[in-house]
């Protein structure tokens, strides 16, 4: 179900907001309004042109036309008024605890837009650093052949060493893991390696950084300390990440002629 109203009349849209505000829609006004907020604090927001949201839980959002953050919202709304009042359609949500009062006044509406969204499902986020960390501990061979673990999360004046492990000829080596490296990831994995060559000084000490991808500044930057990079790709950390990243669709891959239809 959905119904959307183009230029409609503050009457209409008071019997819109009337008739869906409190059910379990999702109910978009889009106009010149203004905004007051009293409650833990007061304030004010003069007139401009803003969509305000109201989800199927009550939650009661309204947006300007920049940034993904919201002027002012409510968590939760125990209580809507909607009436005309001075020529302005004014729109009142009430929370009682804390008590909270926001109040939208339209001085014009342009759209109106009703609809019940469906949404069963709960964001997965893969792909992070521990992940990484997991996938070295099952098979070393990811980073290289004949590595083996020592010690994980090994601890150091300078922190905790992600993974410690020696390579086929002896060399201890010190892993540091990154999703997003940066300079300071390197600078972080020297320190590391200088705590190792301390503690163990007659051994050969390596020192790699391992993440998905690394910029050419931050290689040089290893290079230039005898650090090395080793690139893992995440549909080898994770098996199921190619699919998994195929699936979580985003409005970049819908054209203009995309249809719900």
């Amino acid at each position: 179900m959905e119904e959307i109203f183009t230029d409609p009349t503050l009457e209409t849209v008071r019997d819109v907001l009337k008739e869906y505000m409190s059910r379990p829609f999702v109910v978009q006004v889009s106009g010149g309004c203004s905004v007051n907020y009293q409650g833990r604090a007061k304030s004010k927001l003069d007139s401009g042109e803003r969509l305000l949201i109201v989800k199927q839980d009550n939650a009661v959002l309204i947006h300007g036309p920049e940034n993904y953050q919201p002027k002012n919202w409510q968590p939760q709304t125990d209580e809507f008024d909607v009436f005309i009042e001075s020529g302005q359609l004014v729109v009142v949500s009430r929370r009682f605890n804390p008590k909270e009062v926001v109040e939208v006044r339209f001085e014009d509406v342009e759209l109106v837009f009703v609809t019940r969204l469906v949404d069963d499902r709960d964001l997965v986020v893969r792909g992070h650093e521990v992940d990484i960390h997991e996938a070295i501990e099952r098979d070393p061979a990811i980073v290289e052949e004949g590595l083996k673990i020592v010690e994980r999360e090994k601890k150091t004046d300078a922190g905790f060493i992600d993974v410690f492990a020696s390579d086929e000829e002896g060399r201890l080596v010190v892993i540091e893991v990154k999703r997003n490296p940066n300079h300071n990831s390197v600078l972080q994995l020297g320190r590391y390696v200088k705590e190792i060559e301390e503690e163990f000084p007659s051994r050969e000490i390596r020192g790699v950084l391992v993440a998905p991808k690394a910029s050419e500044s931050v290689v040089s930057y290893l290079e230039d300390r005898d650090l090395s990079f080793c690139e893992v790709s995440m549909e080898e950390v994770i098996p199921s990440y190619e699919k998994f990243r195929q699936n979580q669709s985003n409005l970049v891959q819908f054209g203009p002629d995309y249809s719900a239809d």
